[in-house]
């Protein structure tokens, strides 16, 4: 039988959010996990796009679970940049994402090994929505985060025009379900607080 492939996209904002919003996040996105553990067994892979924020999560339950995992990388600067000199932590998290990358079953750039380049547009589309096409077409299922964000929405966007989009996709926030602005859209200025992220809780 073949692989069942779940991926995750959400806010990278997450990762700056109040503590307990993160713990939401993080007892959702386990359930919903753990919950294709129980309906695909080994066949189960985690497909994360390795941002900080919802896909670290995804990924760190992943492990946690002893799902294999995928991590879908835009580029090889990616986690340099992003991870590096412009984490939202404002530190240097490089190492927290090899050690990540370094425990996944596969690992795919898509600039370099999909699209055969380094630049960072390809057609005028930026090469992280790129990673969004191409986890949207390998993946079977979805788990959502904050589909109003930019990044998602560019995300679900292309899971619908996929023909593969279902609203119980989305697992929060919970506030999504009174229509309200999402808390999570300011990061400046608040707390950071790691517990709910790290593997090691």
């Amino acid at each position: 039988m073949s692989d069942f492939v779940l991926a995750g996209t959400g806010s990278r904002s997450l990762r700056t959010a109040p503590r307990g919003l993160q713990v939401e996040a993080m007892h959702l996105c386990t359930e919903r996990v753990a919950q294709r553990v129980l309906e695909h067994g080994s066949r189960l892979v985690v497909m994360s796009g390795m941002a900080e924020g919802f896909d670290e999560l995804l990924a760190r339950v992943a492990l946690r679970q002893g799902v294999r995992l995928w991590c879908v990388i835009p580029s090889k600067s990616y986690l340099r940049h992003y991870w590096g000199r412009n984490s939202l932590l404002e530190r240097d998290r490089l190492a927290e994402a090899g050690e990540i990358v370094g425990q996944a079953w596969k690992v795919t750039y898509v600039a370099e090994q999909i699209l055969g380049t380094t630049a960072l547009k390809v057609d005028g589309l930026h090469i992280n929505f790129h990673r969004n096409l191409f986890m949207t077409d390998a993946a079977d299922d979805f788990v959502v985060w904050d589909p109003t964000s930019a990044g998602t929405a560019h995300c679900v966007k292309a899971i619908r025009q996929a023909g593969k989009w279902r609203d119980d996709m989305v697992i929060g926030p919970e506030s999504l379900s009174r229509a309200d602005m999402l808390p999570i859209g300011i990061v400046s200025g608040t707390p950071a607080p790691p517990e709910a992220m790290d593997r090691s809780r």
